[in-house]
């Protein structure tokens, strides 16, 4: 007899876990007094990723994992409000956590901050995944890589400061270089693997969404990509672009590269913004199209860009999820 049969309806690590109706494996195991790794709270992060020993969780709880992840019985606890009884384990073994070094800080905007980290340990990653980055007290912030391992064996950041964020607000004034902090992960597929190197590439995002674009686009010419590159980087104001010179000079260097720096100017608001300014262009199927930034933002743009004739199975996106309180 399995174990489900016996003990219901969570188990974990032998234990069985009460589970109110419509409560999450999250909220039950902190009730529970278990310590569980988690930022976003919300499906988007993946810091909480367990695994499912027996059972199955809820496709809701896997959306957005890789074939490979889902294949290992990744979930994310967060959102999984399990219908049938399900045994669970911790997903240490699934992912990788080595300490790393502040090798520097600098500002890319007014409200960007770049944190470069060497990894004290072997830390394997993909362009343009994410991290979760932990602090000493546990505290652990979800960041997308913006640089590549061929480069520089370091690994880049790109954070946005937010007033009164807890992690943020560390890496803008108190986190000093040789400080070593944690690194976790990586998670997501917003990658350049499996791209056919002569097929269109459209990269959009917002803000420090330019993180994981930029990886991509860097590891895509490395790789000798031979089809056009046609990058859309938003803000709210000019002070917000960033890495502009680094753009506009890969763009005179490789002539199928296409910078567009896209701002929201108040007295005309679309003008600035990255759907509209990407369907204007003309929205090619055959192109791959990659999407980062405010979760908000990125959902419309799928939506946008398959009404338009984009194929969703070649849409990868990188939505940024704000921190749970």
């Amino acid at each position: 007899m399995s174990l489900v049969a016996e003990l219901a309806p969570l188990v974990f690590e032998g234990r069985s876990i009460p589970l109110a109706e419509g409560q999450t494996v999250l909220a039950a195991l902190e009730a529970a007094g278990e310590r569980v790794e988690s930022s976003c709270r919300s499906g988007v992060c993946q810091s909480c990723l367990m695994q499912v020993v027996e059972g199955v969780p809820p496709k809701r709880a896997q959306a957005g994992l890789t074939a490979g992840q889902i294949a290992q019985g990744l979930f994310m606890p967060c959102v999984c409000t399990p219908e049938k009884p399900i045994v669970i384990a911790r997903a240490d073994s699934a992912r990788q956590r080595a300490p790393a070094r502040v090798e520097s800080l600098d500002w890319l905007s007014a409200s960007v901050r770049r944190v470069r980290l060497r990894p004290l340990a072997p830390f394997v990653y993909r362009p343009g995944q994410f991290v979760g980055l932990i602090a000493e007290d546990g505290l652990i912030r979800s960041y997308s890589i913006a640089s590549t391992p061929d480069q520089a064996p370091l690994v880049e950041l790109h954070v946005r400061v937010i007033p009164g964020g807890r992690m943020s607000s560390r890496l803008a004034t108190t986190t000093a270089v040789g400080d070593v902090l944690t690194l976790s992960g990586p998670s997501g597929a917003c990658c350049y693997e499996g791209v056919e190197t002569d097929q269109p590439l459209v990269l959009a995002g917002t803000g420090s969404g330019l993180a994981p674009l930029w990886a991509v686009l860097n590891d895509a010419l490395s790789r000798g990509h031979r089809g056009t590159i046609d990058l859309y980087h938003g803000a709210s104001s000019r002070q917000g672009l960033y890495l502009v010179d680094e753009l506009e000079a890969l763009q005179r260097d490789h002539p199928g590269v296409s910078y567009r720096p896209l701002v929201r100017e108040p007295a005309d608001p679309e003008a600035g913004d990255l759907l509209r300014n990407m369907m204007a262009d003309g929205v090619r199927r055959d192109a791959v199209h990659f999407l980062c930034g405010d979760a908000g933002l990125v959902r419309r743009m799928q939506r946008g860009l398959f009404l338009g004739g984009a194929r969703l199975d070649r849409i990868r996106a990188d939505p940024f999820a704000p921190a749970a309180a």
